[in-house]
Protein backbone atom coordinates (compact mmCIF):
# COMPACT_ATOMS: atom_id res chain seq x y z
CA UNK A 1 0.00 0.00 0.00
CA UNK A 2 2.91 2.32 0.46
CA UNK A 3 3.61 2.87 -3.16
CA UNK A 4 0.09 3.49 -3.89
CA UNK A 5 0.01 6.01 -0.93
CA UNK A 6 2.64 7.73 -2.44
CA UNK A 7 0.94 7.81 -5.88
CA UNK A 8 -1.79 9.06 -4.72
CA UNK A 9 -0.47 11.88 -2.33
CA UNK A 10 1.76 12.75 -5.56
CA UNK A 11 -1.40 12.87 -7.60
CA UNK A 12 -3.75 14.46 -5.28
CA UNK A 13 -0.98 17.11 -4.40
CA UNK A 14 -1.39 18.11 -8.41
CA UNK A 15 -5.25 17.96 -8.21
CA UNK A 16 -5.21 20.08 -5.48
CA UNK A 17 -2.48 22.47 -7.19
CA UNK A 18 -4.67 22.97 -10.41
CA UNK A 19 -1.72 21.76 -12.22
CA UNK A 20 -3.89 20.30 -15.26
CA UNK A 21 -1.02 18.83 -17.26
CA UNK A 22 0.76 16.88 -14.70
CA UNK A 23 -2.78 15.41 -13.98
CA UNK A 24 -3.54 14.07 -17.62
CA UNK A 25 -0.09 12.90 -17.62
CA UNK A 26 -1.35 10.50 -15.00
CA UNK A 27 -4.35 9.21 -17.44
CA UNK A 28 -4.23 6.79 -20.52
CA UNK A 29 -5.30 8.29 -23.78
CA UNK A 30 -8.80 6.62 -23.63
CA UNK A 31 -9.29 7.08 -19.73
CA UNK A 32 -12.21 8.57 -18.35
CA UNK A 33 -13.43 10.51 -15.57
CA UNK A 34 -16.77 10.95 -13.79
CA UNK A 35 -17.56 13.76 -11.48
CA UNK A 36 -20.57 13.88 -9.71
CA UNK A 37 -23.89 12.65 -12.21
CA UNK A 38 -21.91 14.39 -14.88
CA UNK A 39 -21.80 12.50 -18.58
CA UNK A 40 -18.22 10.68 -18.49
CA UNK A 41 -15.31 12.65 -19.94
CA UNK A 42 -13.36 9.70 -22.29
CA UNK A 43 -10.17 11.12 -23.43
CA UNK A 44 -7.44 13.74 -22.48
CA UNK A 45 -9.28 16.11 -24.07
CA UNK A 46 -12.65 16.03 -22.41
CA UNK A 47 -10.56 15.72 -19.39
CA UNK A 48 -8.61 18.23 -19.53
CA UNK A 49 -11.79 20.40 -20.31
CA UNK A 50 -13.32 19.39 -17.44
CA UNK A 51 -10.32 20.14 -15.35
CA UNK A 52 -10.00 23.69 -16.71
CA UNK A 53 -13.73 24.55 -16.39
CA UNK A 54 -13.47 23.59 -12.34
CA UNK A 55 -10.29 25.09 -12.54
CA UNK A 56 -12.00 29.16 -13.24
CA UNK A 57 -14.40 28.49 -11.34
CA UNK A 58 -12.21 27.54 -8.15
CA UNK A 59 -9.76 29.71 -5.88
CA UNK A 60 -8.55 26.21 -4.79
CA UNK A 61 -9.18 23.18 -3.23
CA UNK A 62 -7.42 20.53 -0.54
CA UNK A 63 -8.45 16.97 -0.37
CA UNK A 64 -8.17 15.88 3.67
CA UNK A 65 -8.38 11.98 3.66
CA UNK A 66 -10.84 9.66 5.50
CA UNK A 67 -9.90 6.57 4.15
CA UNK A 68 -8.11 4.53 1.47
CA UNK A 69 -7.98 1.37 0.55
CA UNK A 70 -6.28 -0.51 -2.10
CA UNK A 71 -8.95 -3.48 -3.92
CA UNK A 72 -5.72 -4.98 -5.46
CA UNK A 73 -2.88 -3.64 -7.60
CA UNK A 74 -5.20 -1.42 -9.91
CA UNK A 75 -7.78 -0.58 -8.19
CA UNK A 76 -8.09 2.34 -5.10
CA UNK A 77 -11.14 3.26 -3.78
CA UNK A 78 -10.42 6.84 -1.57
CA UNK A 79 -12.92 8.79 1.09
CA UNK A 80 -12.29 11.89 1.28
CA UNK A 81 -13.56 15.76 2.47
CA UNK A 82 -13.02 17.71 -0.21
CA UNK A 83 -12.40 21.68 0.92
CA UNK A 84 -13.38 24.15 -1.95
CA UNK A 85 -12.61 27.68 -2.30
CA UNK A 86 -14.89 29.60 -5.23
CA UNK A 87 -13.26 32.56 -6.84
CA UNK A 88 -15.85 34.42 -4.55
CA UNK A 89 -14.15 33.29 -1.09
CA UNK A 90 -16.97 30.78 -0.74
CA UNK A 91 -15.57 27.64 1.42
CA UNK A 92 -17.78 24.30 0.36
CA UNK A 93 -16.26 21.36 2.04
CA UNK A 94 -18.24 18.14 0.72
CA UNK A 95 -17.61 14.40 1.89
CA UNK A 96 -16.36 12.52 -1.51
CA UNK A 97 -15.77 8.87 -2.68
CA UNK A 98 -13.39 8.11 -5.61
CA UNK A 99 -12.90 4.84 -6.66
CA UNK A 100 -8.87 4.63 -9.39
CA UNK A 101 -8.71 2.27 -11.65
CA UNK A 102 -5.49 2.09 -13.27
CA UNK A 103 -3.35 0.06 -16.23
CA UNK A 104 -0.25 -2.11 -16.08
CA UNK A 105 2.08 0.93 -16.24
CA UNK A 106 -0.57 2.62 -13.89
CA UNK A 107 -2.21 5.10 -15.69
CA UNK A 108 -5.40 6.15 -14.62
CA UNK A 109 -8.17 4.07 -17.33
CA UNK A 110 -11.06 5.05 -14.98
CA UNK A 111 -11.55 7.89 -12.21
CA UNK A 112 -15.30 7.98 -10.73
CA UNK A 113 -15.49 10.97 -8.39
CA UNK A 114 -19.39 10.37 -5.99
CA UNK A 115 -20.21 13.12 -4.79
CA UNK A 116 -23.14 15.33 -4.59
CA UNK A 117 -21.44 18.63 -6.08
CA UNK A 118 -25.18 20.43 -5.45
CA UNK A 119 -23.75 22.65 -2.90
CA UNK A 120 -20.73 23.88 -4.96
CA UNK A 121 -22.87 24.68 -8.15
CA UNK A 122 -25.09 26.42 -5.75
CA UNK A 123 -22.04 28.92 -4.47
CA UNK A 124 -21.15 29.27 -8.36
CA UNK A 125 -24.74 30.48 -9.13
CA UNK A 126 -24.72 32.57 -5.83
CA UNK A 127 -22.31 34.26 -6.40
CA UNK A 128 -23.08 34.63 -10.47
CA UNK A 129 -25.77 36.49 -9.31
CA UNK A 130 -24.27 38.78 -7.31
CA UNK A 131 -21.61 39.06 -9.88
CA UNK A 132 -24.43 40.01 -12.25
CA UNK A 133 -26.43 41.94 -10.21
CA UNK A 134 -23.28 44.03 -9.38
CA UNK A 135 -22.26 44.85 -12.62
CA UNK A 136 -26.35 45.91 -13.67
Amino acid sequence: MSDISEWIDSFYADVDAQLTERVLDRYAPDGEMVFGNNPPAVGLAAIREVLENLGHALDGLRHEWRNRWAVDERTTVLEALVHYRTRGGTEVNLPCVTVIDRDASGLITSLRIHIDAAALFAAFDAESMTTHEVTE
